[in-house]
């Protein structure tokens, strides 16, 4: 029986649980949910997800949110392919901490309040200062994970929950970029998460998850 998967589209949390849903080859039904039309809070929704966010997955009866408890849930309930979580319970731990501090590190402190910056302040202009410190902060931090590659990706050979976490930021820093010139935010990725993030890029299923107001 497919799992109902409750996305939204340009999320980086629900991207995530997006590629690990098509990377485990889990059968789900995708329910897009859209921000414009404040779907995540009508009544029908909040009566799954009482916090109004996404991703949100429903299994047989079971809701659950936050995008780090799926991606372990996923992992253990359907145990079928690679694992998000591979190794002993050092290496595991090790995979945790690093979708930890992709979410503290790279995305809490670094790109989104640039996001902030250029997108949610109005009419009123970006503060560059505080951009360039964020940018400062985000080229420290992949700086940083780019030494914690081990192989091809962040635990081996084959991506995980790890890889999941911190692509649709390397991705934003992009996007941002491509929108926002100025903010030179991709000039700060470094030249092995660059080629990380191309390995991530070639999956099969890699397009079927990419926010199609993107294109």
């Amino acid at each position: 029986m497919a799992l109902d998967f409750y996305h939204g589209h340009g999320s980086p949390f629900s991207w995530r649980v997006h590629l690990a849903l098509e990377h485990k080859k889990i059968p789900y039904t995708l329910k897009v949910l859209s921000f414009q039309n404040q779907d995540t809070k009508k009544p029908e929704f909040k009566a799954i997800n009482p916090r109004g966010h996404v991703p949100t997955v429903v299994d047989d009866g079971y809701a659950l949110w936050e995008s780090a408890a799926i991606l372990e849930y996923l992992d253990e309930r359907f145990p079928q392919g690679d694992k998000l979580f591979p190794g002993d319970a050092k290496e595991r731990a090790r995979v945790r901490r690093l979708v930890r501090e992709a979410d503290e590190y790279v995305y809490a402190a670094g790109v989104s309040p640039i996001t902030d910056e250029y997108f949610w302040k109005g009419d009123k202009p970006a503060d560059e200062s505080v951009v360039k410190e964020k940018r400062e902060k985000v080229a420290e931090e992949l700086k940083y994970l780019e030494r914690e590659l081990r192989g091809n990706y962040l635990a081996g050979n084959a991506p995980g929950a790890a890889d999941f976490a911190l692509f649709p930021y390397v991705a934003f820093c992009k996007r941002i970029t491509f929108r926002k010139p100025e903010s030179k935010l991709a000039e700060v990725i470094p030249a092995k998460i660059a080629d990380w993030a191309k390995r991530i890029e070639s999956q099969p299923y890699f397009d079927k998850t990419y926010p199609p107001h993107w294109r």
